[in-house]
């Protein structure tokens, strides 16, 4: 029966661990050796880290470094007797930490005598070696220990270490910069702090201020993972300074770096300035170490939207008017407006001659209100009735553009050009041959012989010899015609004989104030003198009044010869009369006086366009009819009843029902006026007057016939809670329902004025001159309008108060006397003089 044996260990593992063991008693040799040394090293990198070597005087400092130089090379005098452990001692450790007895690893190596050299000694021998293999099988190597405890029994170590490790943590600077300082020589050179300026510019036409990048908000944004949104095209602006080698790096959306120019220097300061054009997040470094990073979302200019809302209007004596909206994301810029003729005609496709072709189509001029406006609606006024087109269709194209001259998509409109409706026969008669002439200029000779036809009996057709010379030298000149050319010039002087034959006696009058309105218009523009405006001011009330008369007059005569009836009706609808018209004038004569020179010439374009659209003998309505009175009885309502409610708060606080009586018949008059008597002061006199209120209310409705917004009712039940409310003496009650009944009176007026403007048909009020878009809140007086209260629109007038004038006055007079005073220096002359200049 046989005993099974373990396998031995190779003689490779064998030399492996003898190898591992010689290292850890080496180590356990030298690191005693070294602790001296590590203490020293500590205490060295604590003064280091912690800054004191760059602050203590350079003599000192250096002799602390001698010092500490010395001390190391004495500490490391232990290294001198450093050996390695040899392998026997190896082996020796092995065979202890394992325990192996008999020497079976260190007496590997033994060989028997030569006495003993023979077959049988030899397998003895060898089963003997066998056997000290299999004992060590379980061969252990012992770790090095350390003895800190006998070399350094005092612990030295721990506080220098500690000491290292706080200064390492809480040290100011870096230990390069630290080392660099304490073994310096020279003096040391001033440091540039770290300064990192950087911005955003977006484009001027966006109105956006620039947005600093580096403030500490911004910083804050940035930490919380915010993105920085800014304009396409802006302009990134980054300045460093206090770095040694800065760099930028640009990275997509998705982390992939993109080709950049690197940073400029200059005297140290390190700038880039690049156009944003795509999400981007930039990235400042100072070699490996990041300074900044700005996640930039770059957001896109839209392209400006217009639009026509309504086909064009035509407005007396067959002006164009045009509506239309803009809007764009930063502002539009401008906007233009093509005219071209379209193909289908009311005959049908085409033309059956190409003389129309020989004129050029209609200039249409559009201007904004405002400079880079989001959103505008305006109307816009063009007088095209004398063009050769006018009765023609035509497609009328607008576009606009933005600041980044993006321009929009077209907006088209096909209708038809407006043209003037001619009132007297002879007139109409000549527009008609010229819209022949115009269509057909091949039959210039009929024309002209039909022209003369028309003048052999001109008695009751034409009141002055000058238009029958006239007419005869036009159609003189279309029988001798040599050209086109020649035609031209006789349809423009027909489309003149016409105006003045149908103008009658206004055709002087209408000329003169169009010369005095233009020679006003220059003055203004040159800052005429007061002096200057009040004798063109003058002039202009006097033909004022010529024309007023010569309206009359014509009027008169329409009525005669029956051609009154011929006439377009009002579509105005603001009754103007000869007192509206100089309060006009005086109004603006004070805004040219007062240096308002804008607002003068606002309210000037307002008095043409109202002048050219007054046609004689139409009948004038008062703008709002019975609505606008309706109107005008809720505003006074309003106020009443905010009376009242300021009185109700005024009260002491409850009050007994025994009042009632102490209050005076008519309740229903005002609250300021006399004999109201004591009793109105209590709560019973308050219901007394809330319930007459509410009676006016009731009786407006009445009036209205179930055609008034319901807020009205609303209103009434409220008053009649709140009336209620005040004999029971509730006070608070009382304030609650009468806040309803007013914030329902406000909204019951407020669904009627727009009800009103939902009803008004073709008023021209807010409607600019040629290429002038205008506002909606005034009408050509600079009137409020009567579909208008402070919550519909904006609360303004186109004619500044009295007090603002005088106010205007006070300063101008006040620039005067000072620039007259003696002493003053050319820059404070020139400074005031160009103030006047600015304000006439």
């Amino acid at each position: 029966m046989t005993k099974e044996t373990a396998t031995p260990l190779p003689h490779r593992l064998l030399d492996q661990r003898i190898l591992l063991q010689r290292l850890a008693l080496s180590w356990e040799n030298f690191w005693p050796r070294v602790q001296g040394a590590l203490v020293v090293l500590a205490i060295l990198g604590a003064a280091l880290f912690s800054g004191i070597m760059t602050q203590i005087p350079d003599v000192l400092r250096i002799g602390s470094l001698v010092g500490f130089s010395a001390l190391l090379l004495w500490s490391l005098k232990p290294l001198l007797a450093f050996r390695f452990a040899s392998r026997f001692q190896a082996m020796r450790a092995l065979e202890l930490a394992s325990q192996v007895s008999h020497r079976a690893l260190s007496s590997r190596s033994d060989r028997p005598s030569q006495e003993l050299a023979g077959s049988a000694h030899n397998l003895i021998w060898e089963e003997h070696q066998r056997r000290q293999l299999q004992s060590l099988q379980d061969l252990k190597v012992a770790p090095a220990v350390s003895h800190w405890r006998s070399f350094d029994p005092r612990a030295f170590r721990v506080p220098a270490f500690l000491v290292l490790l706080a200064s390492a943590v809480l040290g100011p600077g870096s230990f390069s910069s630290n080392v660099a300082d304490a073994l310096r020589i020279s003096p040391p050179v001033a440091a540039v702090a770290l300064s990192i300026d950087a911005w955003v510019k977006p484009p001027s036409y966006t109105g956006k201020p620039p947005l600093l990048l580096s403030s500490d908000s911004m910083k804050i944004a940035i930490a919380e993972g915010r993105d920085i949104a800014v304009p396409e095209n802006s302009i990134f602006t980054a300045r460093i300074s206090g770095v040694d080698a800065p760099s930028l790096e640009l990275l997509d959306t998705a982390g992939k770096a993109l080709p950049v120019d690197g940073l400029k220097a200059s005297a140290g300061v390190f700038s880039h300035e690049m156009t944003l054009q795509r999400p981007v997040t930039i990235v400042l470094r100072d070699g490996s170490t990041e300074l900044a990073r700005y996640p930039i979302n770059v957001v896109g200019d839209s392209a400006p939207i217009v639009s026509l809302p309504n086909p064009p209007t035509a407005e007396a004596r067959g002006r164009m008017v045009v509506d239309w909206l803009v809007k764009d994301d930063y502002g539009v810029k401008s906007l233009k407006g093509e005219i071209e003729l379209a193909d289908e005609q009311a005959e049908g496709i085409g033309f059956e001659s190409n003389g129309v072709f020989l004129f050029d189509a209609p200039e249409v001029k559009f201007s904004l209100r405002r400079g880079n406006s989001k959103e505008e609606t305006g109307k816009t006024t063009h007088d095209l009735a004398s063009h050769p087109w006018a009765g023609l269709r035509v497609i009328l194209t607008m576009t606009a553009r933005d600041g980044a001259d993006q321009d929009s998509v077209p907006a088209t409109l096909t209708f038809s050009l407006p043209e003037r409706e001619f009132v007297r026969p002879m007139a109409q008669a000549l527009i008609e041959q010229r819209k022949r002439l115009i269509l057909t200029p091949e039959k210039a000779r009929d024309i002209g012989a039909m022209i003369d036809h028309l003048m052999l009996y001109p008695a009751g057709l034409v009141e002055r010899t000058s238009h029958i010379i006239a007419a005869s030298s036009l159609a003189s000149r279309l029988r001798n015609a040599t050209g086109y050319d020649d035609v031209k010039l006789v349809i423009s002087g027909l489309w003149d004989l016409a105006v003045a034959i149908d103008e009658g006696s206004l055709e002087d009058a209408r000329a003169e104030l169009q010369a005095l309105k233009k020679e006003l218009e220059k003055a203004l523009q040159d800052g005429a003198s007061p002096e200057r405006i009040a004798e063109l001011m003058d002039k202009m009330r006097k033909a004022m009044d010529k024309f007023m008369e010569a309206m009359r007059e014509e009027a008169e005569r329409r009525q005669k010869d029956g051609t009154a009836s011929k006439q377009q009706p009002n579509r105005n609808g603001k009754a103007i009369t000869r007192q509206d018209l100089q309060k006009m004038l005086d109004a603006l004569e004070d805004l040219a006086k007062g240096g308002a020179k804008e607002q003068a010439e606002k309210l000037l374009s307002e008095l043409d366009r109202m002048l050219q659209n007054m046609q004689p003998g139409q009948s004038q309505q008062a703008d709002g009819g019975e609505m606008g009175e309706m109107l005008d009885q809720l505003g006074e309502m309003m106020q009443r009843q905010q009376g009242l409610m300021d009185e109700t708060q005024r009260q002491p606080g409850q009050q007994g029902e025994g009042e009632e009586g102490e209050g005076q018949e008519g309740g229903e008059g005002q609250e300021g006026q006399q004999g109201q008597g004591e009793g109105q002061q209590g709560m019973g006199g308050l219901a007394q007057r809330q319930g007459a209120l509410q009676g006016m209310l009731d009786g407006l409705m009445g009036q209205g016939q179930g055609q008034l917004p319901s807020e009205l009712g609303d209103a009434s039940r409220a008053m009649k809670e709140a009336e209620k409310s005040l004999r029971e003496g509730d006070k608070e009650g009382a304030l609650q329902q009468q806040g309803e009944a007013l914030d329902k009176l406000r909204q019951g007026a407020n669904r009627m004025a727009q009800q009103m403007q939902e009803n008004a048909q073709g008023q021209a009020e807010g409607e600019g001159l040629d290429g002038e878009g205008r506002g909606l809140n005034d009408d050509p007086l600079g009137r409020p309008r009567a579909t208008r209260n402070p919550d519909t629109g904006p609360d303004k007038d186109m004619v500044p108060t009295e007090q603002a004038i005088r106010r205007a006055r006070e300063i101008l007079e006040s620039l005067r006397a000072k620039s007259n005073e003696q002493g003053l220096s050319d820059s404070e002359r020139g400074y005031i003089e160009r103030l006047l200049r600015g304000l006439y």
